[in-house]
């Protein structure tokens, strides 16, 4: 009897792990070559406006010069009346920030979880954000004088705005299915709130929070440069009246240098607090 060999099948063996981790997104090559061109862009942006203060293309009295900008930068640093200012603006801008991020952030996800108060009070939320905020401020330091206070209610009036609408259409977005059959299954009131909808509506609500730092910034800064007994606001008017532009401008980046370090604490608070979510 003839007996049949089967044909050899060839099964393919996987690939040895090359013992190498892959790639995390932070450090792939694309975000490097991101980087470089970043950098890249402020270089030439430096050089363009260098070469043009030096060869008279550009008053430097008006648009100043980047080694000018740099020599000022160092001088406000050591001068001890700017920490002074650095600290009454940063002391406005932290509880500008507190208060109207707590405020809001209540009050949104109160008018998303009660569709009654928000049938309510929700149509008054437009016409009072749309009131220009400068036009608010001679009314606040009238009320509250020359004082921090009146800084950080132009502040909040802004802030409390952004987080108040970011958390109401947070809470909209989460799954409806999902807050039933939570109601079915007994998870009612504050357990309702802090498992199932704070959860859903973190990822919505931190892209807000970035906003109202800024927003913080933004409002307390103007209450500054319209009147203020100290803070950069007035330095900033200070400085522009008295044509000392490269001044302004390191104000102007030393705002900005903290804003990218408060961005980079967000990021961290972020990953840490959304590490439960798939990259």
């Amino acid at each position: 009897m003839t007996s049949i060999v089967p044909p050899a099948v060839n099964v393919e063996q996987p690939p040895k792990p090359s013992g190498k981790p892959p790639l995390t997104p932070r450090f792939r090559p694309r975000g490097f070559r991101a980087l470089g061109l970043q950098i890249l862009c402020v270089v030439i942006f430096l050089a363009v406006w260098h070469i043009s203060s030096r060869n008279g293309w550009v008053d430097p009295l008006i648009a100043g010069s980047p080694t000018g900008t740099w020599n000022a930068f160092w001088d406000y640093l050591g001068d001890p009346e700017a920490w002074v200012s650095m600290r009454a603006t940063g002391l406005a801008v932290l509880l500008t920030f507190i208060i109207g991020s707590t405020l809001g952030t209540v009050f949104g996800l109160a008018l998303g979880l009660f569709p009654l108060l928000g049938t309510v009070l929700g149509p008054f939320m437009g016409p009072i954000n749309s009131i220009p905020r400068i036009a608010l401020a001679p009314l606040f330091i009238a009320w509250f004088g020359l004082t921090t206070t009146s800084k950080v209610v132009l502040g909040v009036s802004v802030v409390f705005f952004i987080l108040a609408e970011n958390a109401r259409g947070a809470v909209r977005s989460v799954d409806q299915d999902i807050l039933t059959l939570s109601r079915v299954m007994g998870i009612r009131g504050p357990a309702l709130v802090w498992k199932i909808v704070l959860p859903s509506v973190v990822p919505t609500m931190f892209a807000g929070v970035r906003l109202s730092y800024t927003y913080a910034l933004l409002g307390v800064v103007a209450s500054e440069m319209i009147a203020a007994s100290n803070g950069i606001g007035q330095d900033v008017v200070r400085y522009s009246t008295s044509f000392q532009i490269n001044t302004v401008f390191a104000i102007l980046l030393i705002i900005m240098l903290v804003t990218v370090v408060v961005n980079a604490m967000f990021s961290a608070l972020e990953r840490r607090l959304l590490v439960w979510q798939e990259p």
